[in-house]
């Protein structure tokens, strides 16, 4: 959030209440008066992981403090889920905690994109963080098998996008079968939560259902399945 001379600054603090003073370290002046989008990712129904949500209203409060105008943000997701709809993703945001009662801030989800080009490859940056130039990270520890490590740089590059994006990035994920190496034992049907995968007298994958999330691969115990992407 904050550089000198192009180098991150970069605070650690192990306590709550020290949010305050850690935010002192950056340079928050262009802020005020400015919405502020705060990214997090609020909750898949019936986990756990997330950033609680009395943390995070202390950091829409610190902002608040500098007069920014901050707003909760999230992105649709591609696969089957409460949170594939706005109102879905809203209900379960309210299950959780985050609420603009309780956090004291608007909560938006998105669902609309603007597409960019990046070294020749076309996506879609969710709207309303196209929009924002003011955005703020709140990320929980967390990995992905295209993304790596997730922190704010999975926060956005995975969870700033709409659908289809993220459906684009997971291509590289989808299985590579090789008939050679394959038993028939049924281990990739039984990990696919999309039911993409039947095992029968030969091995069959819808295209469509499947959406890439690599647990196929990984539960394959005789290599007969590989990545697309070759990197991952």
């Amino acid at each position: 959030m904050g550089k000198s001379g192009g180098v991150s600054t970069v605070v650690f603090f192990k306590e709550e209440e020290q949010l305050s003073e850690a935010l002192t370290y950056f340079d928050l002046k262009d802020f005020k008066d400015k919405k502020t989008l705060v990214k997090l990712h609020m909750g898949e129904m019936r986990n756990r992981y997330y950033v609680k949500p009395d943390f995070v209203k202390k950091v829409v409060n610190e902002f608040k403090k500098i007069g920014s105008h901050p707003f909760l943000f999230d992105t649709t997701v591609a696969y089957n889920s409460p949170r594939k709809t706005k109102n879905g993703y809203l209900r379960v945001a309210k299950l959780h905690g985050f609420s603009e009662h309780k956090i004291g801030c608007p909560i938006i989800i998105g669902d609309k994109g603007v597409v960019q080009v990046v070294e020749g490859r076309s996506f879609e940056v969710a709207e309303e963080v196209f929009k924002t130039p003011h955005l703020v990270a709140v990320s929980h520890v967390k990995g992905h098998v295209q993304a790596g490590f997730g922190g704010a740089i999975k926060n956005f590059g995975m969870g700033g996008v709409t659908k289809e994006s993220k459906k684009m990035i997971h291509k590289g994920c989808e299985p590579v079968y090789n008939e050679k190496n394959c038993t028939l034992c049924g281990e990739c049907e039984k990990a696919c939560p999309f039911h993409a995968i039947k095992v029968k007298d030969r091995w069959y994958w819808n295209t469509k259902a499947c959406l890439g999330c690599g647990r196929c691969v990984n539960a394959c115990p005789t290599d007969a399945l590989k990545f697309r992407d070759a990197d991952l």
